[in-house]
């Protein structure tokens, strides 16, 4: 049988994703915390013009990773997934802790866990649709606060029970090691675990030891910016290229709010394929290494199945 991945238009095949972003937020609302208006990102019709653009660069499928109390938009995804025919997989369970209501305060790993799956199983909010992927979840700061520590776990019960991959968030510090290890701990495949923004931390050993444990090593912030940070990530992809982990690099934007869609001036969601992937080839990567950072890794990440 096909192996097939949920999306918000239903299953599809992997073999059907092609160029895949597997992190991303098409509609999205940190404004409730950060209280930043480029923050409010949820206009539909502008949303569609954007993944528009993606699609018309080569582009196939994208992981939104938007979970809930973040501004997840299930219904206005599957909008989008109409008008462009992208291939939209939706992310589910909770962000970080600043983004948690209150009442997850007072719920136990149970609980979390079996409304995570609930949603899986069921869909979001009465919609029946469905998400393809665990998170992101993530932590605030450089350690896992009790609370995010309970949001793992729960995580990490409904990755055994549902065979969903898990896509995470991190920022500016080696993190990722401690959720793979609570996440490990818990019993899950770190081959099923995606550690994001793994380039906001410079450290190629860091890099390396995500990519030895199995893990995914993802640099999602690959966007228009310093010639510096260019020439950074593509030095990294090299490094662990050399160590022989191209497999488990992981290439995304992580477009989250209004200066980084195209309309406002930023890359959007096609500079990874305009721009990023030209100086990648020009560093010496084959075409069939792209694609295999491309295609076949975010497949194999979404499936647990290699190509």
């Amino acid at each position: 049988m096909t192996t097939q991945v949920m999306t918000v238009r239903g299953p599809v095949a992997a073999s059907e994703l092609g160029v895949t972003l597997p992190h991303e937020h098409v509609l999205c609302d940190l404004w409730k915390v950060t209280r930043d208006p480029n923050h409010f990102m949820t206009d539909v019709a502008l949303a569609v013009e954007e993944v528009g653009r993606f699609k018309a660069a080569g582009g196939g499928a994208i992981v939104e990773c938007t979970s809930r109390n973040f501004g997840r938009d299930p219904r206005g995804i599957e909008e989008v997934s109409r008008a462009t025919g992208v291939h939209i997989v939706m992310g589910c369970g909770w962000y970080r802790e600043p983004f948690y209501d209150r009442a997850l305060y007072e719920q136990s790993v149970g609980r979390i866990a079996a409304d995570i799956e609930r949603e899986i199983v069921e869909g979001v909010d009465g919609s029946g649709i469905r998400p393809g992927i665990i998170g992101e979840v993530g932590t605030d700061l450089h350690y896992i606060s009790p609370a995010e520590e309970r949001v793992f776990r729960a995580a990490a019960r409904v990755q055994r029970r549902t065979g969903l991959s898990i896509t995470t968030h991190t920022a500016r510090c080696p993190v990722g090691l401690d959720q793979l290890d609570l996440l490990e701990e818990e019993g899950v495949d770190p081959r099923r675990v995606i550690v994001g923004h793994c380039d906001t931390y410079p450290d190629p050993e860091f890099h390396a030891a995500i990519a030895q444990r199995g893990a995914y090593v993802q640099f999602d912030n690959v966007r228009r910016g310093a010639e510096w940070d260019t020439q950074n990530r593509i030095r990294w992809i090299q490094h662990l290229k050399a160590l022989g982990y191209l497999h488990r690099v992981l290439l995304s934007q992580d477009v989250y709010m209004k200066p980084l869609l195209a309309a406002y001036g930023g890359g959007g969601y096609g500079y990874l394929l305009s721009d990023f992937v030209p100086r990648l080839l020009e560093a010496g990567f084959s075409r069939e290494e792209v694609d295999v950072l491309l295609v076949e890794n975010p497949r194999a990440a979404l499936t647990g199945k290699p190509a």
